[in-house]
């Protein structure tokens, strides 16, 4: 099943941004990391579906939790852009693996954009995160050793 943008802003919305509010820049990263991973579970490559997704939570979690603790949103959004693109990066499809995104520079700055306002609602914060992540996911190619199928196909 190939990754919706809207998915992954409803569990954003609900898992992260929501009513419940995270106790900690910690607790913030782990409730990203949730939604993110658990969206990403479904990623495919050709017809390889990311075995990896649920296991790398953790090290989404710790630096988007650190991300978090910047405390200025030019960092935060910098540094979360690069904790999703290190999350995505190395992930396994078998027989392949992920490369690193090539939209670090463009979700980085919708993610700092994102930050930097204060005042967009939920949804749009949501919105705006998820597309970002989206980016990333389908700027990277997982590279497949020949001879099961094309050297690179994308996350879809």
């Amino acid at each position: 099943m190939p990754l919706l943008v809207q998915a992954l802003q409803q569990s954003l919305a609900s898992q992260w941004l929501g009513e419940d509010h995270p106790s900690s820049a910690m607790d913030s990263g782990d409730r990203f990391a949730g939604a993110v991973s658990e969206w990403f579970a479904g990623a495919m490559a050709a017809t390889f579906p990311c075995v990896t997704a649920l296991a790398r939570r953790s090290q989404l979690a710790a630096a988007a939790g650190a991300a978090f603790e910047a405390g200025d949103p030019n960092i935060a959004g910098q540094q979360l852009a690069l904790a999703v693109a290190t999350y995505i990066a190395g992930q396994s499809f078998p027989p392949g693996a992920a490369l690193f995104p090539t939209a670090l520079q463009s979700a980085s700055q919708q993610l700092v954009a994102v930050f930097t306002d204060p005042h967009d609602d939920v949804d749009a914060k949501a919105r705006d995160v998820a597309t970002a992540c989206y980016a990333l996911c389908t700027s990277t190619q997982v590279a497949i050793p020949v001879p099961p199928g094309p050297p690179t196909a994308p996350i879809l």
